[in-house]
């Protein structure tokens, strides 16, 4: 059984499969009919008898949907979820791990729902290409926490995960999640006034500054981490550093859990 780990964020949907690492934009539209240039790229997808574009043509041609809803249980998170596993290149039998932020994890209905959403048979068609997808198995991680399991450590690790809608921020203690400093700040980089980086760093010590001390190590993650490394240290925070491959840290950090659940249930 092929194990695909899908972060999809509001801006980028990221994917890891194997050794292999992609993304592509998280956006959906009804598809449209009538002539256009036919793109690199392009993906038009058929599922259960609706026609759709995804990623860069919804964008180009498409109305892409604008979904204002905290929660991830809805049609889009599907399109985009069995479009990564159709590009991931799986086939048959396959397990799925996935993510929803800090505060949704606690509501059973959001983990459950998703679940009952993904499990299942389905049939999709990607630019006329058919494939069947078996899902047998989904796991749901916490945003931003789950890139911990990309480098294991003992100590207190603070982790810092500006997306484009909500920021999260996850504590562990010598391996041990610690629920009370960890949580979802309801603004992200669409929020904040012309994506400033300093109005962000501001904005996120003020809601982190209640728990977390000035001299905590503290990892930034996601695609635009490195823009807030600097302003994070000029106000205050000076042990702030982006991680590596900070775009892909939250899926690469899915991926490993989802190895050690399969491995675990077998």
């Amino acid at each position: 059984m092929d194990l695909v780990a899908v972060d999809a964020g509001r801006s980028f949907t990221k994917v890891k499969v194997g050794n292999r690492v992609f993304e592509f934009p998280s956006k959906v539209s009804k598809a449209l009919e009538g002539h256009r240039d036919q793109m690199p790229g392009d993906l038009e997808v058929r599922y259960q008898g609706k026609d759709y574009f995804v990623g860069r043509l919804a964008e180009r041609e498409g109305y892409a949907w604008t979904n204002m809803l905290e929660t991830k249980v809805h049609e889009q998170t599907l399109i985009e979820i069995l479009t990564a596993c159709f590009l991931a290149e799986v086939v048959g039998k396959v397990a799925i791990m996935t993510s929803i932020p800090i505060n949704m994890y606690s509501k059973e209905m959001e983990r459950s729902g998703l679940k009952k959403l993904l499990v299942g048979d389905h049939e999709i068609l990607v630019n006329g290409v058919y494939r069947k997808l078996q899902v047998e198995k989904v796991g749901i991680g916490l945003e931003c926490a789950c890139s911990y399991f990309n480098h294991k450590r003992p100590g207190k690790v603070r982790i810092i995960d500006p997306g484009a809608r909500t920021t999260n921020f996850a504590t562990y203690q010598d391996g041990i999640y610690i629920g009370k400093e960890s949580g979802t700040i309801s603004y992200g980089w669409d929020s904040v006034r012309g994506s400033d980086p300093d109005l962000m760093a501001n904005l996120i010590i003020s809601e982190i500054g209640k728990s977390w001390s000035t001299s905590d190590q503290l990892e930034i993650i996601g695609g635009r981490a490195q823009d807030l490394e600097l302003p994070m240290q000029k106000q205050g925070f000076v042990h702030t550093h982006a991680v590596t491959d900070a775009k892909y840290a939250n899926v690469t950090g899915l991926y490993e859990i989802g190895r050690n659940l399969i491995s675990v249930q077998g």
